[in-house]
Order: structure tokens, then C-alpha cells, then sequence
């Protein structure tokens, strides 16, 4: 590894002195834009944002979040995460897709934020923008003409130069809803302050954020026939109300509490040097017949490696506990491992209870340490490299039943090293390349290899893309899948084998006619599941999972339509259930009033067959598998909207699961877990890019 960094320098070194040898108009570092027509149109050059690779800490330029007309109406819902979705009901709950290539590759180190996937800050996924003026986005929506389920949220994010160098801004998230069943309260916290500083030689990103999370659990509904035949027990109402549907736990008793407090910083300095921005001009003929050459109009900073180092602390924490001593905490989860004691004021005994008390702990440090050739720094340089070294420190606290309290029980360390190669600017052809091993630590010998290739190209005027890509990973089992200590839930003594995973894909797409096709495949070995008992299982065989899915979106006129569908399969389908069949659909009308007002009015549709959806298990927040019932097969989710934009603001009105209206619905969004009634919802987004 030391051998590939000195030479990836002294490469870089060398080869920055020949930049005066050819065209200086041909240095040009081109930059990946990941932006949509309408995006341009919309923002202009305005205001920018952009994304860090996790790993490379390549920069680059993307499409604003939650910019566009189309959508406005369900960008926080479940059901805009995938095709099809389990959740708990409420919208910010844990969730999981029903779609297996659109989960998470690998379960995280602290499991227990598996079921919240896209709903935190991480440096994968959080923006930092460039404007040129202050930026303002606010989202406000709320639920209509029910208080007493009140659903309410509030994002709002700020950003600003301060000079041409300096971005300062911040992303307030605020998420409250009452649930439409009882004891089903969800509420969210979330901020992040970011910061970038960019110069021709030196680049800094940098941000601080935060992410609470607290639920309150029911366990679920008793007795699905509430749901199935609701007539009976109507009690000469209209309608039964969800709140009268009984549940497992109620009155707001069991709680699971998540933060994730976080840093993060990526800052490189880049070698290069200054060239003319463009040509000489051709020598000028004068009167007295003498030439005169001209000048070159200014120069450009054109970098060819960097230096880069990026630093990552993250401190997560869960809390599951009941706020009384019950016996039902026996019938709903069974035996407990942990028995407490207390002393009985009156008798002076110690009396034995069972009340959940489980609190987990992990820290987590990580220094990356990468040099890189850049992509396109000469015109015959077409691709970027980089190679890398990653540091990892993990402490874990945990219940420790020899000392009877929570106390740090475990530390230890990873060192990976690796490297990528990317080319993104290319006109033909682009591709991206990664390979890394672990060298010391719990991760010695892990393994992670992928790739992809994209390519765009004509026939017949027509415009496709072709895209194909490969993963393999080797990677030892998340911390706390190995190793939980709770009241319901204790394990450790097992030692899980690495998990193995062969991934394969590719993807076509008609852009002309607005057509894709994809197909996947994954094999996977010692693949990790829960099981009925909520105790964790590793495959002792080989698994294979099967998907296809396609879309296609058009118009005719002023009617718009988005329709894809995905057939998969598992050869194993106890430890990974997954619906045979899944399709969505969204149709509207799109057009203008009054030449100003842009209107959308349109359906959705969301349907899967049936099959042995999970349950969940609210001890260690995993969705587990079940063979009791299946879930799915019936009457679809039918959704109604309309969203409106007016300049930069927009609102919108929906109504959610409008065919209980008309026809039956069981609503179940997996085992026990109904989805949402039929209500009503709007919100507004001011979005002041002055």
C-alpha cells in the first residue's frame, strides 16, 4: 500500500511541470452533473449542490432535493421510498422495502437504525450547496380536520456565501404525529451545520448534526377482523375510527428512544498549477507595419492530485423501556432473560419484576487518509484514481448482567486500505471501479470489490443508455446482529460467519420513449435474519434472489403517466419473504391557469401480490419473518392529489387511501401493522433563492 501512495505522488509530482508542454486551452477539469432539464430551468446557475463519495471524497454536483412540481405532495410519505413499502403505520416509523435490491446492502454496525433508512443524516447522502444568493427552503405540511392525529412537520434549511469561498447554512427537521391507532406516537428531531470553504488549492466540507427519534409502540393490532369486517363493530356509527381498534400495548407505555449525534469533515489540498485560461490571441498587425502578440485573457488553477483527509465521529445510542411494572410485558414478549428486584416498602422483601430497561451504546472514529490523480487534468488523462487508508475505533456499552448495570464492554479497531478509479466526464463511455480489503482489526480480511459501467448512444435519432455493474462483498456481521444483551433478548456466546455477497445488474433505457428495464440478481452466503422467536439466524446454505422491474413515463397532451412493475424471487423465502409481484402507478393533468398557476391533479396506485410478510419486533427494532398470515393480493392503495406552483412557492392537497371509500380494504402494511385510514393532508414549500 505504502508502495501505491509514493508512486500515485511522485506521478503527480512529475507530471505537473508538463502542463506548459500542450494546449492550455485543453486543461479542463470536467465535473460530474447529476441535474435534470427541468432543474436547470427552474434554479439556473443560481445555486448549486453538491455530494461527497463516502470513500474517494469526490465532489459532486447534483439535483437539489424536493425542487420540482412533480411530487411535492408525497416527498416525506412511505410510499415515495419504493415501490412497495412495510411500515408501522405512522410515516415516520422504522420501515422496510418490500423491493429487496432497494434495502440497504449491508446491515448497519449499530442494527438497531436499520429500520430507518434514509431518514438520517450521513455523509453518503447530505448536501452542501454554492449560491449566489441566500437560499431559504421551507416545507410545512400538516394533516386536515383531524387534531386528535395530528401529523405535522417542519423543514427548513438555510445556506449562504459569504464571499465567493465561504458556504455557511444549516437543516432544521422537526416530524410530530400522533399516530391514526392508539399508542402509535412517532416524533423526530433533527439538525445539521454545514459549511464548505473551496480555493483552488485547498477544499474543506464540514458539518455537525444531530438525529432523535422516539416511538411509542402498540405492538400491533389483536384482532384483524377490526380491519377486515369493520361493519361489525360499527355500533351505529358511520365508520368505526382507527383509534378504536385495539392494540397489543396502550396508553403510551413502551417507548424506543434513537439518537445519532455526528461530525464530519473532508478537507484536501490539491497540487497543480496555473495555466492561460485560453489561447494567445494571434499577433495584431500595427501601423507601422510591427506585430504585437496578445496576452492570454487570465489564468486557471488546473489540479492534477490531492491530498485528502476526512474524519468521521458518530455516537449512537438506543433506549427501550417501559414506563410501569406490568404483567403484560410477560404475555406480549414472553419470558424475560433479565428479572429485576426491589424492595417492597411495606414488607421490607425484595419482590421480582420484569419492567424493559435496555440502553446500548456505540462510538465510532474514522480518519481516511486518500491520494488522488484527478480525471482530466491533460486531455489524454481518462480516468481518476485514488488509493486509500481507513482507520476505525468502535466502544460499545452495553447491560452487563456481572455488574447489573449498563458499562462499556467491548473496544476495537479496523484498518482497510484500498483504492478507486472513476471516469464521469466522458461522452461515450464512463465507468467507476472499487476495491478494498481489511488489513488489521475485527475486519481482517474483509473484502469489497465493485463496479459499474454506463455508456449513452443513438439509433436512429433515438437516444439509450446502457448501464451494467458488479459488487462482491465479505464483510463480518454488524456488531450488534452478534451480540445484544436485553430483558428479551440476549445474545453473544454465538459467533456469526462472514457474510458473502455477489451482486449483479444491468440496466437499459429508452430515454426517448421514456422506457427502462432492469434485472439484478444477488447470491448470498451466511445471509442474517430474525426469526418468529426474535432471535437472530445466519443461512447455513446459499441463497439466491431474482428481481426485474421495469417503468415507463409519457404524455399525451396535457395527461401524464409513470407506471413499473418488478417480478422477483428467493430461493429462500422464511428468511428473506418478498411479494412475487409489485407495481405503482400515477397518473395526472398537468397545466397552466392563468399562464402562472402550474396545476397538477392526478392518482396513485401502489399493489403486491401476496405473501409471508414480516412482522416487527419492537425489543430490537427488526422486522422479523412469520408464517401465520399473509399480507397483500387485495384492493390497492389508491392515493389522490393535487399540487400547485405558483413562482417559488407550492401546496399541495392530498387525499390518502381513497379506495376505502368504495371498496374493502384489510390496509395491512405487514403482519399486525395496518397502514393509515383514509385522510386528508396538505402542505406548502417556499423555496427563496433570491
Amino acid at each position: 500500500m505504502r508502495s501505491i501512495l509514493i508512486s500515485l505522488g511522485l506521478s503527480a509530482l512529475s507530471l505537473s511541470p508538463a502542463l506548459g508542454q500542450s494546449d492550455p486551452s485543453a486543461y479542463q477539469v470536467k465535473q460530474e452533473k447529476r441535474i435534470s432539464d427541468e432543474e436547470r430551468v427552474v434554479r439556473g446557475d443560481k445555486l448549486k449542490a453538491y455530494s461527497i463519495h463516502p470513500i474517494s471524497a469526490q465532489v459532486k454536483q447534483v439535483e437539489m432535493p424536493d425542487t420540482l412540481t412533480r411530487g411535492t405532495h408525497s416527498f416525506t410519505s412511505a410510499e415515495r421510498r419504493s415501490m412497495a413499502v412495510a411500515y408501522l403505520g405512522n410515516t415516520y416509523s422504522p420501515w422496510q422495502s418490500k423491493i429487496f435490491f432497494d434495502r440497504a446492502v449491508r446491515l448497519p454496525d449499530f442494527v438497531y437504525f436499520s429500520g430507518f433508512q434514509g431518514l438520517l443524516f450521513n455523509p453518503q447522502e447530505v448536501r452542501w450547496y454554492d449560491t449566489k444568493s441566500p437560499f431559504t427552503f421551507i416545507r410545512y405540511q400538516k394533516m386536515l380536520f383531524a387534531d386528535d392525529t395530528l401529523e405535522e412537520l417542519l423543514d427548513l434549511t438555510l445556506s449562504t456565501n459569504l464571499g465567493k469561498h465561504l458556504n455557511l447554512g444549516g437543516t432544521f427537521n422537526r416530524a410530530n404525529a400522533f399516530g391514526f391507532y392508539e399508542s402509535n406516537k412517532n416524533k423526530s428531531t433533527r439538525y445539521r451545520i454545514f459549511g464548505s470553504y473551496t480555493s483552488d488549492r485547498y477544499d474543506l466540507y464540514a458539518y455537525v448534526a444531530n438525529d432523535r427519534h422516539r416511538m411509542t409502540e402498540n405492538g400491533g393490532v389483536t384482532d384483524l377482523d377490526y380491519l377486515r369486517n369493520p361493519d361489525k363493530y360499527t355500533n351505529g356509527r358511520v365508520r368505526i375510527g382507527s383509534r378504536d381498534i385495539p392494540v397489543l400495548i396502550s396508553s403510551d407505555r413502551l417507548i424506543n428512544s434513537l439518537s445519532s449525534g455526528h461530525a464530519y469533515a473532508m478537507h484536501r489540498y490539491k497540487l497543480g498549477s496555473y495555466r492561460p485560461k485560453n489561447e494567445p490571441r494571434q499577433a495584431e498587425k500595427q501601423a507601422d507595419g510591427k506585430t504585437k502578440e496578445g496576452q492570454p485573457d487570465s489564468l486557471v488553477f488546473v489540479p492534477v492530485g490531492s491530498l485528502t483527509h476526512t474524519i468521521y465521529y458518530n455516537k449512537r445510542s438506543r433506549s427501550f423501556y417501559a414506563r410501569s411494572q406490568d404483567d403484560l410485558w410477560q404475555k406480549v414478549f414472553g419470558p424475560a432473560v433479565i428479572i429485576r428486584e426491589r424492595e417492597d416498602a411495606a414488607s421490607g422483601q425484595l419482590i421480582s419484576y420484569i419492567q424493559p430497561q435496555d440502553s446500548m451504546q456505540m462510538t465510532s472514529l474514522s480518519n481516511t487518509l486518500s491520494l488522488s490523480l484527478i480525471e482530466g487534468f491533460r486531455p489524454w488523462v481518462k480516468f481518476g484514481l485514488s488509493a486509500y487508508l481507513r482507520n476505525e475505533n468502535h466502544s460499545v456499552s452495553m447491560f452487563d448482567d456481572r455488574v447489573g448495570h449498563v458499562r462499556r464492554i467491548d473496544r476495537f479497531f479496523s484498518t482497510f486500505a484500498g483504492g478507486t478509479m472513476t471516469r464521469t466526464s466522458g461522452e461515450g463511455l464512463n465507468f467507476s471501479a472499487l476495491g478494498e480489503v481489511g488489513i488489521l482489526g475485527r475486519d481482517l480480511g474483509a473484502l469489497h470489490l465493485e463496479g459499474d459501467i454506463r455508456t449513452r448512444f443513438r439509433i436512429a435519432g433515438k437516444a439509450f443508455s446502457l448501464g451494467a455493474d458488479a459488487r462482491l462483498l465479505n464483510h463480518r456481521p454488524s456488531y450488534f446482529a452478534s451480540r445484544h444483551h436485553g430483558t428479551y433478548e440476549w445474545w453473544g456466546e454465538r459467533e456469526l460467519q462472514f457474510v458473502r455477497r455477489l451482486e449483479l445488474g444491468a440496466r437499459v433505457s429508452l430515454d426517448s420513449w421514456g422506457s427502462w428495464a432492469e434485472a439484478r440478481t444477488a447470491t448470498l452466503n451466511n445471509y442474517i435474519y430474525w426469526d418468529a422467536s426474535r432471535q437472530v439466524q445466519q443461512l447455513d446454505d446459499l441463497a439466491q434472489v431474482i428481481m426485474l422491474r421495469m417503468g415507463h413515463t409519457g404524455k399525451a397532451g396535457s395527461l401524464n403517466w409513470a407506471f413499473s412493475a418488478a417480478y422477483q424471487t428467493s430461493t429462500h423465502e422464511k428468511a428473506i419473504p418478498l411479494p412475487t409481484l409489485a407495481a405503482e402507478g400515477d397518473m395526472w393533468l398537468d397545466f397552466l391557469l392563468f399562464g402562472v398557476l402550474r396545476i397538477h391533479l392526478g392518482a396513485q396506485a401502489y399493489w403486491h401480490t401476496a405473501y409471508y410478510a414480516p412482522t416487527y419486533a419492537p425489543t430490537i427494532q427488526q422486522f422479523i419473518s412469520q408464517q401465520e398470515m399473509q399480507i397483500g393480493g387485495g384492493a390497492p392503495l389508491l392515493n389522490a392529489y393535487a399540487n400547485f406552483r405558483l413562482k417559488n412557492a407550492r401546496f399541495y392537497v392530498r387525499a390518502y387511501n381513497l379506495g376505502e371509500a368504495f371498496m374493502d380494504n384489510d390496509r395491512l402494511s405487514l403482519h399486525r401493522y395496518p397502514y393509515n385510514p383514509m385522510h386528508f393532508q396538505a402542505g406548502i414549500v417556499f423555496d427563496l433563492n433570491n
